[in-house]
């Protein structure tokens, strides 16, 4: 007890006695960790906007106006049977002609005589696909029947949108990368600038019959320090900026962020100790 007692307080006291490059290195972590934790929230609730999103694809068909009913009906089943649809809804001319009644508040035959209004249909794509979705081939299918008049599709935009997400996802994915190198590299030199401090006090220790491990523990220690106070300062940011955020998101798009807020820690904290670790023991390894 009182050895880890003693190996401890060595840890906070290096961690004191350089209180600038220790200060850089718990500033990296932070950084480091803020991304981290950006990204696994993002992650999280990826699935949710995605499906969001592709609730908004519809494509709008408009039939010949010679073309029966029936086979207009036989048309719409087939539609639904096509990878990537799920669901379809049958717009028939009557039902054209209440929905401009209802819109407008005037009946079309009373303004031209008939009702020149095609049946239509809306083709609703599907929300739960992990990967992006192609909507061309569809509306091209689509386009293959003979009795289509007219496709409309709006969903261009989203589709764009799903695109640069996915692009975002990845540079963010390689940013985090390059920090957690980062990181590692600056948590390793703050170390060994406390080494190259103590260098006469750790000769000694061997001279006294000192373990390596003994040696080593306080400069891990110290290193683990950087990545737990990192991790608590990001921890905090990603925290205030969720709860924050969330409620401006959710009044914009009805979407709840939903995250476990110690999980978040737990996970933040554990990335920590294992970069801190790393960066110390890539100093030791060299001069211990």
């Amino acid at each position: 007890m009182d050895k880890m007692m003693f190996l401890l307080s060595e840890g906070m006291k290096n961690l004191w006695r350089h209180k600038l490059t220790a200060f850089t290195a718990i500033f990296s972590t932070f950084l480091t960790l803020a991304v981290t934790g950006s990204l696994i929230i993002a992650s999280q609730n990826t699935t949710r906007v995605i499906e969001y999103f592709r609730g908004k694809y519809k494509i709008e068909v408009f039939f010949n106006d010679n073309v029966k009913d029936d086979r207009i009906t036989e048309i719409v089943k087939e539609f639904k049977k096509i990878n990537g649809v799920r669901s379809t809804t049958l717009i028939s001319k009557l039902d054209a002609e209440k929905i401009f009644k209802s819109q407008f508040g005037e009946n079309i035959l009373d303004l031209v005589g008939y009702n020149p209004l095609p049946a239509s249909c809306v083709v609703n794509l599907v929300r739960n696909q992990t990967s992006k979705l192609n909507v061309n081939p569809i509306i091209n299918r689509i386009k293959n029947y003979p009795e289509v008049d007219e496709v409309n599709y709006q969903g261009r935009l989203i589709y764009q949108i799903e695109s640069y997400y996915q692009k975002f996802v990845k540079i963010m994915t390689g940013v985090l990368i390059f920090v957690l190198g980062i990181s590692v590299f600056i948590i390793s030199n703050t170390v060994r600038l406390t080494i190259y401090a103590k260098k006469d006090l750790i000769k000694s220790l061997y001279l006294i019959g000192a373990t390596r491990l003994f040696i080593k523990m306080p400069f891990i220690i110290e290193g683990i320090f950087h990545g737990l106070i990192g991790a608590l300062f990001a921890s905090i940011l990603l925290i205030a900026g969720l709860e924050f955020g969330s409620e401006i998101i959710y009044s914009v798009t009805s979407i709840k962020i939903q995250y476990n807020p110690f999980i978040l820690i737990g996970i933040l904290s554990s990335i920590s100790i294992v970069i801190s670790y790393m960066g110390s023991s890539r100093a030791i390894s060299k001069f211990i």
